[in-house]
This record gives structure tokens, C-alpha cells and sequence, in this order.
């Protein structure tokens, strides 16, 4: 038999007491019935039994308990933006230092890293220029700055519903932020022969991947229900005191009774639960 939750065991077992005192009032108003056509049970009164108060002692298995875990991308917003600034960074220092090989006169070839171009980091207004977009443009038109390609990058890996599953939100922001520094450095065409299968931006992505769950750990754990085994023999030979607890529960009767009134003022019914 499947395991069933701690809430759906105990609150069988007090509606199946509810429909037991159903029956006992069905059983006596049957017997109301019947006493009343009888010549000489109608001066007798009706047999009706009351618990008004029940004690149960339920020993319960537990076998599992379900819990539901909040995730969260934890990695500092400073570390993560310079981590992946300096991962494309470091591919578009690769680019230029390929260019720079390709471009030298073939009579004089140089490995001298000290004639390429040297790389420097682009500064904000370069990079929003780069990647700006119709709004981007209304915004800075109105001397609002653009949100910059990292700071987005990580107010959408928090925002996101599934951290577990950054992989979009990489490749969109990574597409982005690599596409901005090839038109920015002129390398789109020369990317485009080097790597025709896009497998440069495909490492970049696999790698901030990577990093981004390194960071994306369990910050809450909720228990959401409790599981026990329903069995009363497996209860009773199976279990031991670290596995089994007793609920006691103390249940009072109560009586509900729906009477209809008329109002004076307004002349409506109304009805008026009272309990006894």
C-alpha cells in the first residue's frame, strides 16, 4: 500500500467518527418513527446514544517526509560581474591576438604579443552604445543610463523562477554582452571564419554555466507533509520508537442545528446556525 500524508490519515479517521454519529441519529430517527405508530411505544422515549467526549490514541509509522527546497543564485553581484566580463574579455583577447597573427606581413613574421593591439576594457558608455536598443537610445536621449549587460545578466539570474536551470538566461545575456565586443573591436566577420560552428561562444556558455550552479544552492528547506504507512500490522510489528509516534486526541460532540427566523423589520427568513 502507497503512503499517505499525516493530514489526510487523521482526518479520515475524525470524519468516519462524524458519519458514525450520522448513522446513530439516521438509526434513531428511524426508531422515532416507528414509536410514533405504535400504541404503546409512542409514551416511550426514543433511544438515541451521545459521546460527548472521545479520546483516541492513534500510533502512527512514519515512513518519509516530502519537503520542498527555495533555491537561490548566491554569488556576490561584484564577483560575478567581473568573472564574466573577464570570461569575454579573455575570448575577444584571443580573436585579436589570432587577428594580429594572420594580419603581419608574411615575409616578417613576429610573435611578439607587444605589437598586437593592446585590449582594454571598454568603458560603460562604449559598451552601452554597442548593444543599446530603441529604448536603450529613448533613455539615454533623457540622460537615464542603460542598465549594463552584467548587472542585467545578474538581475535576471535572481530573479529567476528556476535557478537550477540557468542555460537561457546565459545564452541570451552571453549573445549580448560577446556580440557588443566583436562589433565593438571589428571581429564579427573574422569570428565568423574562425569559428563558423560557434564553438567559442558555445565553451563561453558551458563555462558561466558552470560557475552560475556552483553558486545556485539550497538557501530554505520547507517540510511540506509527512508521510506515514496506513497499515496497522506493519504499524504493530514493524516499527520501533524512532519510527512510530501516538497522536492522542481528545473529541468533544457537538451538535449543529440550522433554524430558520423570520426578521420583523424586513420581513426576510434568515437562517441562524446554533451549535449545542
Amino acid at each position: 500500500m502507497s503512503n499517505i500524508t499525516l493530514a489526510d490519515y487523521v482526518g479520515f479517521i475524525f470524519s468516519e467518527i462524524t458519519r458514525a454519529r450520522d448513522h446513530a441519529d439516521r438509526v434513531a430517527k428511524d426508531m422515532a418513527i416507528a414509536y410514533s405508530k405504535d400504541d404503546v411505544l409512542k409514551h416511550f422515549s426514543v433511544p438515541r446514544f451521545k459521546i460527548p467526549e472521545m479520546e483516541l490514541t492513534i500510533p502512527v509509522l512514519i515512513s518519509s517526509a516530502k519537503f520542498s527546497n527555495a533555491m537561490a543564485f548566491t554569488m556576490p553581484a561584484e564577483d560575478f560581474k567581473k568573472y564574466v566580463n573577464n570570461r569575454v574579455n579573455s575570448a575577444i583577447q584571443t580573436l585579436l591576438i589570432a587577428k594580429s597573427k594572420l594580419s603581419q606581413n608574411p615575409g616578417n613574421v613576429k610573435d611578439d604579443i607587444f605589437d598586437i593591439p593592446i585590449f582594454r576594457q571598454p568603458t560603460n558608455y562604449e559598451t552601452s552604445f554597442a548593444i543599446r536598443s530603441k529604448k536603450s537610445r529613448k533613455a539615454i536621449a533623457t540622460n537615464v543610463p542603460a542598465e549594463e549587460p552584467a548587472d542585467k545578466f545578474y538581475r535576471l539570474l535572481k530573479e529567476n523562477s528556476e535557478p537550477s536551470k540557468p542555460e537561457n538566461i546565459a545564452q541570451v545575456c552571453l549573445a549580448e554582452m560577446f556580440n557588443a565586443r566583436l562589433e565593438q573591436y571589428s571581429l564579427v566577420a573574422f569570428y565568423k571564419e574562425q569559428y563558423p560552428g560557434n564553438e567559442m561562444f558555445t565553451q563561453m556558455v558551458t563555462e558561466v554555466v558552470a560557475r552560475i550552479k556552483e553558486y545556485t544552492m539550497v538557501t530554505q528547506s520547507k517540510m511540506e507533509n509527512l508521510l506515514v504507512n496506513p497499515e496497522t500490522n506493519i504499524v504493530k510489528n514493524g516499527s520501533s520508537d524512532a519510527t512510530v509516534f501516538t497522536i492522542k486526541a481528545k473529541i468533544q460532540e457537538e451538535g449543529v442545528f440550522v433554524r430558520t427566523v423570520r426578521n420583523e423589520e424586513t420581513g426576510q427568513d434568515q437562517q441562524i446556525v446554533e451549535f449545542e
